[in-house]
């Protein structure tokens, strides 16, 4: 006998709480969920999973109450939805459960967001962005070590398209659950970041030991751990410098890195590259860095403890060692603040971006590298030199940059330097030492930025003084300095120029 079924949905508080399909025993839900808080509305964002004909989206005002239903009856076939219910100001917390088989799995990783006002709606995208209510809790200091409670982590990718994704890698000395908080780093009113959203209780514990060459190449690789968290970007995601917050739920210790989310599609006046091949030449975690001064153990093939290759896949040693400054947050952080701060319509990407997409910079009428851009390739080079002959503008926000040759192993996530001019053997593959080398490249860095590396007072720091002629230049307009007194200068600061320094060289290298 057939029996009628009489379904009557309920409206409750704006959303239908009609009857989803029923659960499947134990079948992991949809991987990736991410949000990102907007006005007056929170967008989701995950991964496919296999076999899915439709998503669930539940929302909840705590972690343990996420049973509103907040799509529409039947789901969603796409792998977004935006929750428009969303009142600013309000935290919310969110699952998504994918329907396999006419059953509902389990539900996602919870993602928590607060929606929050957007102060203004005209001006550029940077503007616009920096309109949104921000917060100084990015900025968490000092990291402490696994043995100390700590935690620690990397991405998988130093920079993405808005779109892609990456994932996320960390690991405690003992299991636990910790969440990662993504902020988007900028002026915010001067707050430096907003919270774009969080991924909560995700379990943590000791990963399984990195590779290591200590002997030869001094390479150390942690790309076998594995992955905790995908971080799934979408076009709402305004190019930035985002930084990835890890911290353990039972502690509240921290870690944190940043990853450039790029717009390749952007025309923007303004294109800013982050030093990501800087950043991994100084980190020694793992005990090597491509310097001998903060490296440890055996000698390598370089005739020195410091390594010939260091891999992205691991840690940086960065947030726990202030005696290196070649950190995002130390050396470049200022720039993108001011840069946003002024207004200026900006893009971002990872210097090491001009490896495989050489044409990008041509898409803006200027290129910014960082406050400390060292470490190049050769196809990084002959980006930027075909980017200035078609007529973008560079400029180098501090010294000692274009200074030494690398080359990328392993799908560009290893970098290799060899510094024969330093010490130890040439390269085998192609010259890795000095572009100025004669031996080697025998392209002084001036050749293409105008001025080069000329020495170094890394124990002291100076005012800066700005003569009368100098302020002539029209860098200086409208500051006061364009209007001296003929002979006089004036000192600014104390502690502005450091810590090493370029000059003018008249090598026959100059550009017109």
């Amino acid at each position: 006998m057939r029996r009628a079924i009489l379904v009557l949905a309920l409206c409750i508080g704006g959303f239908a709480a009609a009857p989803v399909a029923p659960a499947l025993a134990a079948t992991p839900g949809p991987g990736g969920a991410t949000g990102i808080a907007l006005d007056n509305k929170v967008e989701l964002n995950w991964q496919p999973l296999v076999g899915a004909s439709a998503y669930n989206v539940y929302r909840g005002l705590s972690p343990t109450t996420i049973t509103t239903l907040v799509t529409p009856v039947g789901g969603v076939v796409t792998q977004g939805f935006t929750d428009t219910g969303a009142v600013n100001g309000t935290p919310y917390y969110y699952a998504v459960r994918a329907v396999v088989a006419g059953a509902e799995t389990d539900p996602s990783v919870t993602v928590g967001a607060t929606p929050t006002v957007r102060t203004c709606s005209a001006g550029n995208v940077t503007m616009i962005e920096n309109c949104y209510l921000g917060t100084s809790a990015w900025n968490t200091g000092t990291s402490v070590a696994l043995s100390l409670g700590g935690i620690e982590g990397f991405s998988t990718a130093s920079s993405v398209n808005r779109g892609g994704s990456f994932g996320v890698k960390m690991q405690t000395a003992a299991a636990t659950t910790a969440s990662i908080q993504i902020y988007r780093s900028g002026y915010y009113g001067g707050t430096g970041g907003r919270l774009i959203s969080t991924v909560r209780g995700l379990p943590v514990g000791p990963q399984a030991a990195c590779a290591s060459s200590p002997t030869t190449t001094g390479l150390y690789d942690c790309s076998n751990w594995t992955t905790a968290a995908t971080i799934t970007t979408s076009t709402s995601w305004e190019s930035g410098v985002y930084l990835v917050r890890i911290v353990r739920d039972d502690n509240n210790l921290d870690y944190e890195f940043p990853v450039v989310v790029r717009n390749d599609l952007s025309h923007s006046p303004v294109l800013y590259g982050v030093p990501f091949t800087t950043y991994q030449a100084y980190n020694n975690y793992g005990g090597k860095s491509l310097y001998g001064y903060n490296s440890s153990g055996p000698v390598t093939i370089a005739n020195s403890v410091r390594a010939v290759k260091v891999s992205y896949d691991r840690p940086y040693a960065q947030p726990r060692d202030t005696t290196i400054p070649n950190w995002y947050t130390r050396a470049d952080y200022p720039m993108v603040y001011w840069l946003e701060k002024s207004g200026y319509d900006t893009t971002y990407a990872s210097t090491d971006d001009l490896e495989s997409s050489p044409t990008w910079p041509r898409n803006h009428k200027a290129f910014i590298s960082g406050a400390h851009d060292e470490y190049y390739s050769a196809a990084m080079r002959a980006s930027l030199t075909a980017t200035r002959d078609a007529g973008t503008n560079l400029f180098f926000a501090g010294a000692n940059a274009v200074y030494w040759k690398i080359r990328f192993e392993n799908s560009g996530r290893t970098e290799v330097c060899y510094k024969t001019t330093e010490s130890g053997p040439a390269d085998p593959v192609s010259p890795t030492t000095f572009w100025r080398d004669p031996n080697g490249a025998n392209q002084p860095e001036n050749a293409l930025i105008g001025q080069m590396y000329t020495g170094d007072e890394a124990a002291s720091f100076f005012p800066l003084v700005v003569s009368a002629a100098e302020g002539t230049d029209r860098i200086w307009r409208y500051t006061g300095l364009d209007s001296q007194a003929p002979g006089t200068s004036t000192s600014i600061g104390t502690q502005l120029v450091g810590w090493e320094w370029d000059k003018r060289s008249a090598n026959g290298f100059e550009p017109a």
